[in-house]
């Protein structure tokens, strides 16, 4: 079943060249308690999607949808007040770069007991009918720390963001996202500018909320070896456009855009004999600004399969759940 089903969702953003569309009819299928990593290049729009999904965009921005449902929750008919309400609750993000997300002028405790769930009224007269105490403040928090693998819990909560490591900060931020325990967490590259070992802390973490806590996390990262084995699906987007989406077999085993047998050809296997500063694959070419967005298939000028049907943007076909957006997909492993 799909916790969050969107179909074409575009933004379109006002520039000082007129407006250009930043995300091209991009759609994306997230099935309950699955992790789903959507990935692509830095400024191929994932950070845009996951904004427009908690429905925080820029006053320049323009966001338009077919659909976009959480659960059977219509988001495009929701008010700002009522968004508002399942932020935390339903939704929650993991935001890259932490430091930047959290208030320098206030401790972690302060911070933490500010997105803690308040006890509503009902809950506190079952309480007294049974007999039990309200859970502190204090002990809530901590047990959160704890979940996330912080054990010195009393130095964390007494510092303030800048008096913490990288990897601490970001391990705060996902105990915040957790508190509320939400349907799902959007981790907007929560690794990136880590050592390999907090990497490594950062991703185990989101794997055990997944299983044990069944909770549906949409992992948006640069680097696909990263996140593919971590991933039960995976989603491709360049410069805007969906290329591709289908599950973690299907994409690794089966790939069948362009797009995606570069990326697969990116990830280093140390299992085979690599030549000593031999030189690693790259796709030629670099992913255009926004004001040089080509028309038709975003990829064109960099990809090796290009011809002149290239110019008008490809229609998306599903097989059998691996879906493809491209005039000519490599369908032998299909």
């Amino acid at each position: 079943m799909a916790l969050l089903d969107i179909r074409n969702l575009s933004i379109d953003v006002e520039t000082a060249q007129g407006t250009v569309r930043m995300i091209d009819k991009v759609s994306l299928t997230i099935i309950d308690g699955s992790i789903h990593g959507l990935v692509g290049e830095s400024g191929s729009g994932k950070t845009m999607i996951a904004k427009a999904i908690l429905g925080v965009p820029n006053r320049k921005w323009t966001v338009t949808a077919d659909r976009m449902f959480l659960g059977s929750t219509d988001l495009t008919k929701l008010s700002t007040y009522e968004r508002r309400k399942i932020m935390g609750t339903e939704i929650s993000m993991i935001f890259q770069r932490p430091r930047s997300y959290l208030d320098p002028s206030k401790k972690i405790f302060i911070q933490m007991n500010e997105v803690l769930p308040k006890p509503t009224l009902q809950s506190r007269i079952l309480n007294k009918i049974k007999r039990t105490k309200l859970q502190s403040t204090e002990t809530q928090i901590k047990d959160l720390l704890h979940k996330v693998g912080i054990q010195n819990d009393k130095t964390v909560l007494a510092s303030y963001p800048h008096e913490l490591s990288e990897g601490v900060c970001q391990k705060v931020m996902i105990a915040m996202a957790i508190a509320n325990n939400p349907r799902l967490i959007i981790a907007d590259e929560p690794t990136s500018s880590m050592e390999d070992v907090t990497q490594a802390q950062i991703f185990r973490l989101l794997y055990k909320l997944n299983q044990l806590h069944n909770t549906t996390i949409l992992l948006l990262s640069n680097n696909f070896g990263s996140i593919s084995n971590l991933s039960d699906y995976i989603s491709l987007i360049y410069c805007g456009q969906t290329v591709e989406s289908g599950s973690y077999k299907q994409i690794i085993e089966s790939p069948m855009h362009p797009y995606t047998e570069a990326m697969i050809k990116t990830i280093l296997d140390f299992d085979d004999s690599v030549e000593h500063k031999s030189t690693l694959y790259t796709l030629p070419g670099s992913i255009p600004s926004s004001n040089q967005v080509p028309i038709g298939c975003r990829l064109g000028p960099r990809c090796p399969k290009a011809e002149r049907e290239c110019v008008i943007s490809p229609e998306s076909e599903n097989y059998k759940g691996h879906v493809i957006s491209c005039h000519f997909p490599n369908l032998e492993g299909s």
